[in-house]
């Protein structure tokens, strides 16, 4: 639905401020459909849809919960109730990111897009109506609110297969975005987040490989909050056998072993022995059929070429108080070739 000049800008900016902004949304739509149509409704039945429109929108989390997908209890909850918000409503929403340059407008209009991406309905029906381009083209403002609340609602559309196949040509902007963001930012965060749902599969995995080293260098320097989210995406490469030499070729720190202390937290340490587990196991498929020659500073290089540091931090973890990190140590270790 276009605006046209039916509603001023400024208007429009002035209904969608604060709390109210679902309420003007839900607005806007209603006058023009009872206009086309000819029909009155009483205030009394405007309000009560108002309600449920807010109501509906405004419980969402626009990107889920800390792990970047939205947990079991709330996805019980958003499955019986996948209606969100009506077409005529997203439209609306699509128009303000399309027509308007205005920075709140915009922050909000994502917003708003965001929270009913929670709903897989929603999912599908922006990707009917041309919204994941409106949404992603976003990531191209210069204003770094917008961008990042772009990436929180691919964050939720990328949870959607269908929608994978059509923001897999935004890949290589996400990544250029997170190589040029500011280090711990909440861009880079959220960027991690839309590559952890778009690397489920290994669909998609080789469009990644050369941004590999720098994923090893934020494992160095990032917060446990982005190492975290870094390794949730190299954890999904390390499950494919294919990319293991692309993976193996990189380029690591030397400091890179010094997350596997024991004093490492375990979010991050058990992440860590999954990704090199995974590339232990895929290894020895490997050279079963061919060898593969490893530069010095290597990650392979560093981690089974000259294993002696390596070799002592395993073996100080199979102490660990943890048993999953027991388990995972235990991988590694049995599958040495």
């Amino acid at each position: 639905m276009s605006l046209g000049g039916k509603w001023p800008l400024r208007l429009t900016v002035g209904l969608l401020a604060g709390a109210g902004g679902l309420y003007a949304l839900y607005k806007l739509t209603t006058l023009n459909r009872d206009r086309e149509e000819g029909e009155s409704r009483s205030g009394g039945d405007c309000e009560s849809k108002k309600q449920n429109l807010l109501h509906r929108v405004s419980c969402l989390q626009v990107a889920g919960d800390s792990e970047g997908t939205v947990d079991t209890q709330q996805g019980g909850v958003l499955a019986k109730h996948p209606d969100g918000l009506e077409q005529q409503h997203l439209q609306v929403v699509l128009g303000l990111l399309q027509g308007t340059s205005d920075a709140s407008t915009r922050e909000l209009a994502l917003v708003t897009v965001g929270n009913s991406a929670a709903f897989t309905i929603n999912q599908d029906l922006i990707r009917n109506l041309g919204g994941l381009n409106v949404i992603a083209n976003c990531l191209l403002d210069e204003v770094m609110s917008i961008k990042v609340k772009a990436m929180n609602a691919l964050n939720n559309l990328s949870m959607n297969v269908a929608n994978q196949e059509k923001l897999k040509i935004w890949i290589p902007q996400i990544l250029e975005i997170l190589e040029a963001s500011m280090l711990n930012s909440e861009l880079q965060v959220a960027g991690f987040r839309v590559l952890t749902n778009l690397s489920v599969t290994n669909n998609y995995h080789h469009m990644m490989t050369n941004s590999i080293p720098h994923f090893l260098k934020l494992l160095v320097e990032g917060t446990e909050n982005v190492k975290v989210q870094v390794l949730k995406v190299l954890v999904n490469l390390s499950a494919n056998p294919d990319l293991t030499n692309d993976l193996l070729c990189a380029q690591a720190p030397s400091s890179f072993l010094l997350l596997f202390d024991s004093c490492v937290n375990k979010e991050v340490l058990l992440r860590m022995l999954m990704f090199v587990a995974n590339l232990r196991e895929n290894l020895n498929l490997l050279q079963v059929s061919s060898q593969h020659e490893y530069e010095v500073e290597s990650l392979h290089s560093l981690l089974f070429g000259n294993p002696t540091q390596f070799s002592h931090e395993l073996a100080t973890l199979m102490s660990h108080q943890d048993n999953e990190v027991k388990q995972q140590v235990a991988r590694i270790i049995t599958k040495r070739a």
